[in-house]
């Protein structure tokens, strides 16, 4: 979700950026992270019900901002018809997005619901930052949303990670460890000045790799919080209830 947001800051010619392939590809790690929003959001319905349409909506959110994000890449390299709007709504969607579904993840860890606040004003102080940042320059500035979506994305990651290494399932934790990761290295790789075709192939094909994982993470927390605990593994019941 992250690989190419960054891209336009680097002052290179988007219409000579892109080639078609590499934008249809573009569209993989956002139907990934959106199917796998719609998973978690299903295990919150089960496991903290008060957070589910907040979680489900932030899904929807960071997906529609992939979503617009994707099709401005698809739009400039089919004719170089360049929509600025679709691109900058990436990051207010990803930065709101983030600190919902975080929030719920944290609900769910916790078996209760926890306080709204702080996952409320962080991104609300990058939105007036960003403004405050734009209006200074002339010229619009993301980087706080960005820094808000990574902290949000991170915060969820984390709490999941913690959840299936709570539950002694290493293998899932490992997964959420690797979208931790992934979220947070793949946009300075991307904001490299110099970007060879084969290097951006790698790097969104890296980052559907890192969607699948938060997906395949997903689908274990949905299966953990739909399984009764009696006819949970004996060694599973120490861990954090669901």
């Amino acid at each position: 979700m992250f690989a190419a947001v960054v891209a336009t800051s680097r002052g290179v010619d988007v219409c000579v950026e892109y080639d078609v392939a590499l934008a249809v590809e573009d569209f993989v790690p956002v139907i990934l992270a959106g199917a796998a929003f719609v998973v978690l959001a299903g295990a919150v319905r089960r496991g903290a019900p008060a957070a589910y349409p907040v979680v489900l909506a932030g899904g929807l959110l960071v997906t529609l901002g992939g979503l617009a994000k994707a099709t401005w890449k698809l739009l400039v390299a089919t004719g170089c018809r360049d929509y600025p709007i679709l691109e900058n709504l990436l990051f207010p969607c990803l930065a709101l997005g983030f600190a919902a579904t975080a929030w719920g993840a944290m609900c769910l860890l916790k078996g209760r619901q926890v306080s709204p606040w702080p996952y409320l004003l962080f991104p609300a102080a990058a939105g007036v930052g960003a403004v405050w940042m734009s209006m200074a320059a002339g010229e619009y500035r993301n980087w706080p949303l960005l820094i808000a979506a990574a902290v949000g994305a991170s915060v969820m990651g984390i709490a999941l990670a913690v959840l299936a290494f709570g539950a002694h399932k290493p293998s899932v934790g490992v997964l959420f460890v690797i979208y931790t990761l992934g979220t947070n290295v793949l946009p300075p790789l991307a904001a490299q000045p110099e970007q060879s075709l084969e290097l951006q192939w790698a790097e969104q094909l890296t980052n559907s790799a890192v969607q699948l994982c938060f997906l395949l993470g997903a689908l274990w927390v949905r299966d953990r919080v739909s399984t009764p605990r009696s006819s949970q593994p004996a060694d599973d019941e120490a861990g954090v209830p669901a």
